[in-house]
């Protein structure tokens, strides 16, 4: 039987909604689903295979014994080998259209059933988490109110930019410049409404995202190492899983560590993904 108030209320449209999701409580887990965020591509093509592209962190993640889903996110057109599609557009589809997409789709697929996700982008990747994020916090039309994002880590990411974004004039790499009106808008640490623990790794090699821009943004821990395997550090920060490499990290508020020799970016991104504040 209705009730006199509940009939009340569907005669005047104002039924209320579904029990809101409950926050999840932070742990040291490995069984939340990781999304990985691909990085831009500056050939013609424009499009990844996702698996290709992660094919090492992927790896590093499945000898970590990760029970959680690993899942290659898709958002060029021709992006294949993926597992969560928030888009199909191209490099002038610009990162804060796809963070707000990326947001949708995750609140949609996890937060509005109460699970909490991890995130890794590499790249251009680590910025489209970055604007997930940062819209969500600053309560911008168009995000979902709310997100539970428990870990992220950024591959060398431009989070201050880089000056490589000058090569081409395609959306995406105008918002990868220094000092651009994305960069400008994104929020340094931008947490969830779970809280997010956030790693950011760079290297001192890379040619193409300084080290000082890959670890910048106020996160709680970064990573810097000194030369990675081969000439190419900016793709070795996803492709390098063993060995031990020169390196100084950060745990906020502790100052920077002095250089030392410690596991390779794939094996450090395994760990910041599972621990919170102790390392």
């Amino acid at each position: 039987m209705v009730s006199a108030l509940t009939a009340g209320a569907i005669l005047f449209g104002a039924v209320a909604p579904a029990q809101a999701a409950s926050t999840p409580s932070r742990n040291n887990s490995k069984n939340e689903d990781v999304l990985l965020v691909h990085g831009y591509d500056p050939v013609w093509a424009a499009k990844f295979d996702c698996k290709d592209y992660f094919k090492d962190v992927i790896t590093g993640l499945k000898k970590a014994n990760w029970k959680g889903k690993i899942r290659g996110v898709a958002f060029y057109k021709d992006d294949w080998n993926c597992d969560f599609r928030i888009s199909k557009g191209s490099r002038d589809t610009g990162l804060k259209t796809l963070g707000k997409a990326l947001a949708n789709k995750i609140y949609k697929d996890y937060t509005s059933k109460g699970k909490s996700v991890d995130l890794v982008g590499h790249s251009m990747g680590g910025l489209i988490i970055q604007a997930a994020l940062t819209g969500v916090a600053k309560k911008e039309s168009g995000f979902p109110k709310k997100l539970f994002v428990e870990d992220v880590v950024t591959l060398g990411t431009p989070h201050a930019g880089t000056n490589w974004g000058w090569g081409h004039s395609y959306q995406q790499t105008k918002d990868m410049r220094k000092k651009s009106s994305l960069i400008k808008w994104l929020r340094n640490n931008p947490q969830s409404t779970q809280g997010t623990d956030w790693t950011a790794i760079g290297s001192n090699s890379d040619a193409i995202v300084s080290e000082t821009s890959a670890t910048a943004g106020g996160f709680k821990h970064w990573v810097r190492y000194d030369n990675l395997k081969g000439v190419d550090d900016h793709a070795a920060l996803k492709k390098v899983r063993t060995g031990t490499y020169k390196m100084q990290y950060r745990n906020s508020p502790s100052k920077a560590s002095s250089w030392k020799k410690r596991n390779s970016p794939v094996v450090w991104t395994a760990s910041s993904l599972y621990y919170h504040s102790s390392w």
